[in-house]
């Protein structure tokens, strides 16, 4: 064993034994965790006074179709959340390269870092990362089995609600994010914009053109220069590109006919991960470049809000949305502004979601889409009543009079989600709501 690994478990080591243990399924330790998270991270509002969207704006009234989508297994085909370290360690590389060529000597963010007598040892800070990554990575996976498994020999407990199990889900992530913020493993991630984040980043499931491409890298070449090999792989879902690009068009500016136009829906992102410029350059941005192809335009001031976690340069991550139950308020505070900011009533939320975690937001919002198969979200679905239909079979089970009933009207606690398999099928539906309220 090397004495860097050895020093990796040792440091885990004591990270465990500082860390609340676990104490049950509704424990007041948790409890009282989720309250402190909640002091701490949360925003009291969706929109930043500078927002179009914010009270003070009138973009808000404006728009009353809101989509809302999920990032990790929604828009990406798997979890980004392991890519982080690697992210981390290319960030604080970048800026020791940066203070070595102006003389300016050891960049104050490697102070986590391992070094050795020629300075920063990018390949052994790397593999410190990694390594302090999986194990808290594998105290997760038991954490969070635990607690399944406590929620499913609970079945007969008729005082547990959904919301109860639900939160007692996130317990692990929070403790663990927490073992996360101590380890230091993502220090230096918070110095990295959208662009640097691009600049690291081979994406699929993206269109782009030449110019498309020399856009998104004319800014970050130079730091990239010295290590052109050095990328992380994301993969979108098939068509989440062009569908999330297609709804921002509006059809009364919208040149290209030969693409389906809108009547003016706006995207967010609603997410847990704890990187916003990660979401950013592996999404927004993406979908911005395409809609100003599609739309033959150089630039936009398109609005595309993202709700996460960050983390900071020190690599200690900040929970603004902790889990289940701070995606349903993020849902429910968006719906209470449309409400209070539209002079006309009917407005639609549609949220995307493909875990657990999303199933409290999929319930609050006005059409709740299961992306994938999710055995864990599907099985608590089942225990607590909630019928999950496949989206193509809408037609057979009220999905416009779903769609076009007025939201003062809606049953707040339906039991109905829609599942798919793919973007395309979320597109359609898009097109479907889209001529509905055409038509009304």
């Amino acid at each position: 064993m090397s004495s860097s690994t050895a020093g990796v478990i040792a440091f885990y080591v004591l990270l465990l034994l500082s860390s609340s243990q676990s104490s049950g399924f509704l424990s007041p330790e948790r409890t009282e965790r989720k309250l402190t998270n909640m002091k701490e991270g949360s925003s009291s509002t969706l929109f930043p006074p500078d927002s179009k969207f914010h009270p003070s704006q009138d973009g808000l009234a404006k728009r009353r179709r809101w989509l809302v989508v999920d990032f990790d297994g929604t828009c990406t085909e798997h979890d980004t959340t392991p890519l982080l370290p690697r992210l981390a360690a290319f960030a604080t590389r970048s800026r020791s390269s940066i203070s070595q060529s102006v003389g300016t000597g050891k960049d104050d963010t490697t102070s986590s870092s391992t070094n050795d007598s020629d300075g920063y040892n990018h390949q052994k800070d790397l593999q410190k990362r990694l390594d302090q990554f999986q194990l808290l990575e594998d105290e997760f996976m038991r954490r969070y089995g635990e607690a399944r498994s406590n929620m499913f020999s609970n079945d007969n407990d008729q005082s547990t609600s959904l919301y109860d199990v639900l939160d007692a889900l996130d317990e692990p992530s929070c403790i663990v994010t927490e073992m996360v913020s101590e380890s230091g493993c993502l220090s230096g991630l918070g110095h990295a914009d959208t662009t640097e984040v691009e600049g690291m980043l081979t994406l699929h499931g993206v269109t782009e053109t030449d110019n498309d491409t020399k856009e998104r890298t004319s800014e970050n070449e130079n730091i990239r220069e010295d290590h052109p090999d050095d990328k992380v792989v994301v993969r979108l879902r098939h068509g989440c590109e062009s569908t999330l690009s297609r709804i921002l068009l509006d059809g009364p500016t919208n040149p290209n006919k030969d693409v389906h136009t809108c009547l003016g829906w706006s995207l967010a992102i609603l997410s847990i991960n704890w990187c916003p410029a990660l979401i950013d350059a592996s999404v927004v941005q993406p979908v911005l470049r395409r809609r100003r192809r599609l739309m033959t335009i150089k630039s936009c001031d398109t609005e595309v809000p993202i709700w996460s976690n960050e983390v900071d340069i020190d690599g200690v991550v900040t929970l603004h949305v902790p889990g289940a139950l701070a995606k349903r308020d993020r849902i429910l505070e968006l719906k209470r502004y449309i409400k209070q900011d539209c002079d006309q009533t009917k407005s639609i939320i549609i949220y995307v979601g493909d875990s657990s975690t999303d199933l409290a937001g999929l319930l609050a919002a006005d059409v709740g889409i299961v992306m994938g198969n999710s055995s864990s979200l599907i099985q608590i679905a089942k225990s607590w009543g909630v019928q999950i239909v496949p989206l193509k079979r809408r037609s057979e089970h009220g999905f416009q009079s779903m769609v076009m009933t007025d939201r003062s009207e809606k049953d707040t606690e339906k039991k109905m989600l829609w599942q798919v398999d793919d973007w395309k099928e979320i597109d359609e539906a898009l097109q479907e709501i889209d001529e509905l309220w055409k038509e009304a």
